[in-house]
């Protein structure tokens, strides 16, 4: 009777580990960056600014901001030659991203969500903290509001792996607002 009672708590137990395990599965859907950093910032950024990201035929396509008057080629063209150099992210160091930048000398202004690739989380955050630091270095004794927009910009990593960076108008707002749609 004992061996029985003790069979049936051990089945029991198993049971319990293997609903558990199969409760706790991580969701992996892909977050839309895009629309997050859309969500993050004012309607007057969504306007001026365009969000760009990678299609899945190796382009990048860009949506808002003045993004509407280019033809798909020429976007691509602009966004591989002239936007994402100025985040000088290495050759495959990321999976996914969505960036926002300014590629005027007079502004401070940079939103990116990237997805490091494995094991390339710190060559992103370097990347990063390399392009606060270059907006820093331009405006500190160019233009002194766009300097304390830089000076405030923020890189973070965080609990879902992507990085975060953050250098406009309300940069706590922003991202604490991309952390928690990241969260979500």
């Amino acid at each position: 009777m004992k061996k029985r009672i003790l069979a049936a708590l051990l089945a029991l137990g198993c049971a319990l580990l293997v609903f558990t395990g199969c409760g706790s599965k991580k969701d992996t859907t892909p977050k839309d960056y895009t629309q997050i950093i859309h969500d993050a910032r004012e309607a007057e950024d969504n306007d001026y600014y365009m969000i760009f990201s990678p299609a899945e035929d190796g382009k990048f396509i860009a949506q808002y901001g003045y993004s509407a008057s280019y033809p798909a080629d020429d976007l691509n063209d602009e966004i591989q030659n002239m936007l994402l150099p100025l985040l000088d992210l290495p050759e495959g160091s990321y999976t996914d991203l969505a960036a926002s930048l300014s590629a005027m000398m007079v502004q401070s202004y940079g939103v990116a969500i990237v997805k490091p690739a494995e094991g390339k989380t710190q060559e992103v955050v370097d990347a990063m903290d390399a392009y606060i630091q270059n907006q820093q270095q331009t405006m500190e004794h160019y233009l002194e509001d766009q300097y304390q927009i830089a000076a405030a910009a923020k890189v973070a990593t965080v609990p879902t792996g992507e990085v975060v960076m953050v250098c406009c108008e309300n940069s706590d707002a922003v991202m604490n607002a991309i952390k928690t749609a990241l969260a979500a």
